[in-house]
């Protein structure tokens, strides 16, 4: 029988081996929060007192720092990993619905400044221009007047006339127009593509939820039938929807360079997929701009920004083409083969085997479909 007096003493004779195994665990656990892999709802509270303590010294103002801080209003908190790009990603519930609060892990430089220590604003029109810029460097579009006065307030709808509460609302602004998920979000509230902005608290914004899309691994798991197939061939369809209108229904192609099945999602009770990850969701030009400023490579691996690639040209040692393959191309690798990084897509998906692929999904889908009603 095991006696249970002589644990203190094993442990004390290997005691060296312990206390490597209990570094190496530590560091592990600690790896894996930091990288965002595994998280825990302790997170997700921080970040929330964080935010409401904020709200409480008067620095956060926001749509949703009282309901999050005073009424407690919001509440039921999850927090989410894998979330790349982003200091905090959690997800809550408000009035029954469900909510993911984000916020960037870029640090920004003041937009106040001091001179002779007095603190100093931009004027309106400074504050308009500035974001105009922000616009352009980001997204490669000129902001009209009514899409920047928008953008320059909380509330789009209310001017603040008070200078103090209209600099305080400045100050949140300015982290909040420099994260590419906000601003896709803020300005495309009228496509339903993105994510819809529903509030914000100080450095935190909130959109809505949306369920991912399962990953093939998962899908090819379930049964082979009828009813399942049908469900992966709309699912198929709609996603080759949601490409077709980014390339097509914007000024210009919009490119999905981190491509994951489960960064497609569908709102409850809604019926066409958004794209939910959009750190990395850039126009066509600016991709290239991204792509071009490798200065050498020496495999066409080096001059990829996530799934938005280029090829390297071996002889002079510079980046030989800018022009990057669709997110179609990208999806279908990724269905093909979710885990391999081999064969990857440099070209752009023809338009005619785009719509023979699409058209070929619609009618099987349909064909499938069909038949399982009847």
């Amino acid at each position: 029988m095991f006696n249970v007096r002589r644990i203190p003493g094993l442990f004390y004779n290997n005691r060296y081996a312990c206390v490597s195994i209990l570094i190496v665990s530590a560091t592990v656990v600690y790896l894996l929060l930091r990288w965002g892999i595994v998280c825990t709802n302790l997170e997700a509270w921080h970040h929330v007192k964080r935010a409401c303590r904020l709200y409480e010294h008067g620095v956060a103002i926001g749509s949703f720092c009282r309901p999050l801080c005073s009424t407690h209003d919001i509440h039921s908190l999850t927090c989410h990993s894998f979330r790349q790009g982003k200091e905090a990603v959690f997800s809550a519930e408000w009035h029954q619905t469900k909510l993911v609060f984000k916020t960037s892990r870029n640090v920004i430089q003041n937009l106040h400044w001091y001179d002779n220590g007095v603190k100093k604003y931009p004027s309106e029109r400074e504050f308009r221009a500035i974001i105009r810029g922000i616009i352009h460097a980001k997204l490669n579009m000129t902001l009209s007047h009514e899409n920047a006065v928008r953008l320059s307030r909380l509330k789009p709808s209310y001017e603040e006339h008070d200078i103090p509460k209209r600099q305080q609302e400045m100050d949140n602004l300015w982290p909040l127009v420099q994260d590419n998920e906000y601003l896709l979000s803020a300005l495309y509230t009228d496509r339903d593509v993105f994510p819809q902005l529903l509030g914000t608290c100080g450095l935190y914004f909130a959109v809505e939820y949306l369920e991912p899309v399962q990953g093939v691994s998962t899908m090819l798991s379930t049964s082979d039938g009828q009813d399942d197939w049908g469900r992966r061939l709309k699912l198929a369809v709609m996603i080759m929807e949601l490409i077709d209108e980014l390339d097509s229904s914007f000024r210009e192609p919009f490119h999905l360079c981190d491509i994951k099945l489960n960064h497609f999602g569908m709102p409850k009770g809604g019926t066409r997929l958004k794209f939910i990850d959009l750190d990395t969701v850039y126009p066509r030009s600016v991709v290239n701009k991204i792509i071009k400023n490798t200065d050498s490579c020496s495999s066409d691996e080096d001059c990829d920004f996530y799934d938005c690639r280029a090829r390297c040209d071996m002889d002079s040692r510079l980046l030989m083409s800018q022009h990057t393959p669709s997110s179609l191309a990208a999806v279908l690798r990724q269905c093909a083969n979710p885990e391999s990084e081999s064969s990857k897509p440099r070209g752009t998906t023809p338009d005619d085997i785009r719509r023979r692929l699409y058209n070929i999904l619609v009618e099987i889908e349909q064909s499938v479909n069909n038949d399982f009603i009847l």
